[in-house]
């Protein structure tokens, strides 16, 4: 597998530990079907397949573009631009900052809260399934910061298995966070929102690496081959 995608598993799952302070709430209050452990472990299953799937959608979306970019000979310069802009968010992003986007997104948060009550009432799979899939598209960092690595792969199928990958790297955590019923500790929440930023710089690093390496290419497949004259045989 590509180290591009294994990018995606790593900042899924390294990404979860943040995440479960935001959705691990949602995760615990999910309905446990019929009672039997079966039943629950199922629908929390198909909760996570919902967020997945959604990712997946996403992903696919954003391929389109690095399609577009990579027919036009741009997906080196895509992939450094989405590197820097990466670099740009975490260096200028302060409480200031969050509490901006914050105040912009509680709109969205409390009309998305509303849809979760309604599929809340009921114990369905089909429920519990929908919710993951309005789960996947909530404001997330980590999600938009997943999808910036999408974009720089060559196509819709591309950025979809990027962004599988990620959901799947997120599933180990939300399960058991659904299933266990308890958050982890605020201590550990603590240390990996301090390396948060450390996680999108690497991802950021690793991203203006690829765009260099596939330029030098791309230099090195146009440049003229060498010819020896018949003079110089002679």
């Amino acid at each position: 597998m590509e180290l591009l995608y294994w990018t995606a598993l790593s900042v899924g799952f390294l990404g979860s530990f943040h995440c479960a302070g935001m959705c691990g709430p949602l995760a615990m209050a999910l309905p446990s079907g019929n009672g039997s452990m079966l039943s629950m472990i199922t629908g929390k299953l198909l909760y996570n397949l919902g967020r997945v799937l959604t990712y997946s959608v996403m992903g696919m979306l954003v391929g389109m573009v690095g399609h577009t970019f990579s027919m036009r000979g741009w997906q080196s310069d895509l992939s450094i631009i989405s590197g820097i802009l990466i670099i740009l968010f975490v260096l200028l992003s302060n409480k200031r900052v969050l509490q901006f986007i914050n105040s912009k997104l509680v709109g969205i948060s409390f009309f998305f809260k509303k849809m979760f009550a309604v599929f809340m009432k009921s114990h369905s799979y089909g429920s519990l399934f929908t919710i993951g899939l309005i789960n996947g598209i909530l404001p997330c960092g980590f999600v938009y910061l997943a999808l910036a690595g999408a974009a720089t792969t060559q196509g819709p199928q591309q950025g979809a298995m990027y962004m599988f990958l990620f959901g799947l790297g997120t599933v180990p955590m939300m399960l058991t966070l659904a299933i266990s019923g308890s958050l982890i500790s605020i201590k550990a929440r603590n240390i990996i929102n301090k390396l948060s930023p450390v996680i999108a710089i690497a991802l950021a690093v690793f991203l203006i690496q690829r765009g260099t390496m596939m330029k030098e290419s791309e230099h090195a497949c146009c440049k003229p081959k060498h010819t020896i004259s018949y003079n110089q045989v002679k």
